[in-house]
């Protein structure tokens, strides 16, 4: 039986669709060992309050030439509980606020010394409250970076480190965001026997606080929105275009 795998850089608190295809997968890799950028979601994301879209920004410190793993936090910023407090007012009219708050605190911990100890915690809870199952493995914990370096030493492009990394876990079939279309060899894949199918991810609706709705917020929103059990429906029941 073929084995289809996901996979995402770590992002804080993300958006639907990264569980949307998170669900649609046998294994999913949070990819941890790409490079840092501070234009990317890695520390930060949006939630929603009176004045519309806002956003939580984690103080990520990362040198110049920093994967993700390496990406430290400081620690002097007292984010942590600036972020709980815009939650606690933004979300104080949702559905277990308070309940849900409350367990996300120990995952937003203000002495945590790397970005990931923050972001993947925060996926995996998320995931879990989402009620998707798939297995979730980390790319640094694995050493898929050094499996692709020993595989193409040559290190020729992010095709090959798609090929090392499915190689190395036994899987077939990929399950690429939409993204991809545009660096992805997809002969080459075919060539080494994986095939490719593209995330097209239309974001659904929901009640949500504050007005006209605003899609791709943290899937926190939607959580805090309308609780854990019917936000789980509203994952399930998500829309995707054709695969292709």
């Amino acid at each position: 039986m073929a084995i289809r795998l996901g996979g995402i850089q770590p992002i804080y608190l993300p958006w639907l669709g990264y569980f949307d295809q998170m669900q649609r997968v046998d294994v999913f890799v949070i990819a941890d060992e790409m490079p840092f950028t501070t234009s990317s979601f890695y520390h930060r994301n949006r939630v929603k309050g009176p004045h519309g879209p806002a956003w939580l920004t984690l103080p990520a410190r990362a040198k110049r030439g920093d994967v993700i793993a390496d990406a430290r936090l400081d620690c002097s910023v007292p984010w942590a509980q600036k972020h709980l407090d815009t939650l606690r007012h933004f979300y104080a009219r949702g559905c277990d606020c308070a309940a849900t708050l409350a367990e996300l605190a120990p995952i937003l911990r203000q002495n945590a010394e790397r970005l990931v100890d923050i972001t993947i915690p925060a996926v995996q809870y998320l995931a879990a409250s989402l009620g998707v199952r798939t297995p979730v493995l980390v790319s640094s914990e694995l050493s898929l970076e050094a499996r692709y370096r020993e595989r193409f030493p040559a290190q020729p492009g992010p095709t090959h480190r798609i090929i090392a990394y499915m190689e190395a876990l036994g899987a077939t079939e990929l399950l690429e965001g939409e993204s991809g279309r545009q660096y992805l060899d997809t002969a080459l894949l075919a060539e080494h026997g994986i095939r490719v199918r593209f995330h097209q991810y239309e974001h659904p609706t929901y009640p949500q606080l504050h007005g006209a709705f605003a899609s791709h917020m943290s899937a926190l929103d939607l959580l805090l929105c309308v609780g854990s059990e019917r936000a789980t429906a509203v994952l399930a029941n998500g829309r995707l275009r054709d695969e292709c």
